[in-house]
C-alpha cells in the first residue's frame, strides 16, 4: 500500500479511534494521545499503526482482553460504516471517551499545576519589584 494512504488527518484519526476531533486536539495539547507521524502544513497526520498501538495501550491499561477488544472495535467500525459521512463526526465510542478523559485529566492536571506554579512565581517576583511600587 502507498505510504500516504496509511496516513489519516486529525478528523479521520479521531473517527478511527472513536473520539471527537476536539478530544484528540485536547490530548495533543497536553502531550497525550497518539503520536503524530508528520505535519502536512499546519495539519497533523497520523499513521494507522500508531493509532492501533495507542488504542491497544488504552485497552491494556483498562485490563481488557484482546478478544473483548477485537469485539468492541469490530462493533464500533460496523456502527461507523452504517452512518453517512457527515454524521460520523458527532459520533464517539463511549469507552474510548472514558479512557481518553482519564488520560486527559492525568496529563492535563500535571501540566495545569506547572502553569499555576510558574504563574505564582511570576506573581511573587512582580510583587517584590520596586518598579511596580512606583506605578
Amino acid at each position: 500500500m502507498f505510504p500516504l494512504k496509511r496516513m489519516l488527518s486529525m478528523r479521520e484519526a479521531a473517527e478511527y479511534v472513536g473520539i471527537t476531533p476536539r478530544r484528540l486536539r485536547s490530548l495533543r495539547l497536553v502531550g497525550a494521545g497518539p503520536h503524530a507521524a508528520m505535519r502536512h502544513g499546519r495539519k497533523a497526520m497520523f499513521r494507522i499503526e500508531d493509532l492501533d498501538e495507542y488504542v491497544d495501550g488504552l485497552y491494556r491499561r483498562a485490563n481488557i482482553s484482546h478478544t473483548e477488544q477485537a469485539r468492541q472495535r469490530t462493533e464500533w467500525r460496523g456502527r461507523l460504516a452504517a452512518l453517512p459521512d457527515d454524521a460520523r463526526v458527532r459520533l464517539s465510542d463511549s469507552f474510548m471517551q472514558i479512557v481518553t478523559r482519564d488520560e486527559l485529566l492525568e496529563k492535563g492536571a500535571n501540566r495545569g499545576f506547572r502553569v499555576l506554579f510558574l504563574g505564582g512565581l511570576c506573581l511573587i517576583f512582580l510583587s517584590h519589584t520596586p518598579l511596580i511600587w512606583r506605578l
